[in-house]
């Protein structure tokens, strides 16, 4: 039997990276979560260590492609949102940190230096925080997500009215997103 969460919750997304599986986001119930919980399928546990998300948000939709976990979209209750964020390791002197999710569709060959990312967005260790950098240009909800031939495509949602069948963005990791999604 897998171990419960230490969180519930509805509209979670979820995605694998290093044999680890991410739970990001969701509904509880009675709030919208920023949290991310990772599961151990070693050792059957999981692990609610994983820096949150910059916004709290259900109905998210979650990728990994290039070895970088992308969270896309989702509601925060409010709106549709048409945030893009990026979940990634830094490795120094042999060991790894997990630093939590960068906003932003971002260059995969970004240069990481004393574990500030130079590219369109930036990490602050000494505050465990992040800077906001460009978003997608539609919001939308529901969204799926997934990664083809090294591209991360964004397919279908709703805009909060009606749902969207006709969209269909794709972006390598080195271009925004064209098209928002919540």
């Amino acid at each position: 039997m897998v171990a419960s969460m230490s969180k519930r919750r509805c509209g979670v997304g979820v995605s694998v990276l290093d044999d680890l599986l991410y739970a990001v986001g969701g509904h509880d119930g009675s709030s919208y979560l920023n949290s991310v919980e990772r599961y151990d399928p070693k050792t059957n546990q999981w692990s609610s260590d994983v820096a949150p998300t910059s916004t709290c948000r259900t109905s998210v939709g979650v990728a990994v492609v290039g070895g970088y976990l992308y969270a896309v979209g989702g509601q925060d209750g409010v709106s549709c949102l048409n945030i893009v964020e990026r979940y990634f390791l830094i490795k120094k002197s042999g060991a790894q940190r997990e630093e939590g999710l960068l906003e932003g569709a971002i260059d995969a060959d970004e240069l990481e230096r004393d574990f500030v990312v130079y590219s369109s967005a930036r990490y602050d260790p000494k505050e465990n925080k992040w800077t906001r950098v460009a978003s997608m240009s539609t919001r939308r909800l529901g969204v799926a997500v997934a990664v083809l031939g090294g591209f991360l495509y964004a397919v279908g949602g709703s805009d909060g009215t009606s749902p969207l069948n006709t969209e269909l963005s794709s972006s390598s990791p080195c271009l925004e997103m064209c098209v928002g999604r919540c």
